[in-house]
């Protein structure tokens, strides 16, 4: 338990604590974890897998909110706010393993873990930066810049080569995630050549990655502070060097 970032300011005995009152339950690949409109009975992160948080349209379309991997947590919100059912469903992408502790338990607890809170609070606040960021790059980026901001995202976030990786998620997902329809997601991918990155399949190579950055973050508000953009850079850098 120590092991995942959420608890690692608990002490010693704030962790056996938590561990009497929680329980490991594996999942499989394509079952629920919840379902939108579910009582909420506990307090879930993830420890090994992949999860996708979605919202079901009245037409029967889905929305993917977002995509959890390991050290995630699935539901912070419902934590510290007193809510009953669930707002959203999560679906096992990859076999999962995911810690649940009892809400109920969690939060009349909660100050005798006066660490968690604001780990989770801190959580909340990085969610709620990216949905900003990403309503700003939906009024000011095409979708072939979307698609080339989240790839980077995605190599720097599995610390991927970026001379060559695979999609850690199917297409389809990913179209969902970015908001877009499938057959919009596979065009854009054609036109990403040349903006320095080919696509193959799944497979995803970076040509230049310095044609990548003035082509995504030229038109971003935050490239000076982003740390994806920050460690592509490096990356270039070093590879730039590496060729002398």
């Amino acid at each position: 338990m120590r092991t995942l970032p959420l608890f690692g300011d608990l002490s010693p005995q704030q962790v056996e604590l938590l561990a009497a009152h929680s329980h490991l339950r594996k999942c499989d690949r394509g079952t629920y974890l919840f379902l939108h409109g579910e009582t909420v009975r506990s307090f879930k992160v993830l420890c090994r897998g992949t999860i996708q948080l979605f919202r079901e349209t009245p037409d029967g379309r889905e929305s993917t909110i977002d995509i959890l991997i390991a050290g995630d947590c699935v539901n912070a919100e419902e934590v510290l706010e007193p809510r009953e059912t669930h707002l959203s469903s999560a679906r096992i992408v990859d076999d999962a393993l995911v810690l649940e502790v009892p809400i109920k338990w969690l939060r009349e607890n909660l100050e005798d873990f006066h660490r968690l809170a604001p780990r989770l609070l801190q959580g909340l606040a990085e969610r709620l930066n990216e949905a900003r960021l990403e309503a700003e790059h939906q009024s000011t980026m095409s979708a072939t810049q979307m698609v080339a901001c989240y790839l980077q995202g995605l190599c720097v976030l599995y610390d991927f080569d970026p001379k060559g990786f695979e999609l850690p998620y199917s297409k389809t997902l990913i179209a969902s995630r970015l908001r877009m329809e499938l057959a919009t997601f596979s065009r854009t991918l054609h036109k990403l050549k040349d903006a320095g990155i080919l696509v193959v399949g799944n497979r995803v190579s970076f040509t230049s990655l310095n044609k990548v950055s003035h082509f995504v973050c030229d038109t971003c508000s935050i490239a000076g502070d982003c740390p994806t953009h920050d460690t592509l850079s490096q990356a270039e850098c070093f590879r730039d060097a590496s060729r002398k």
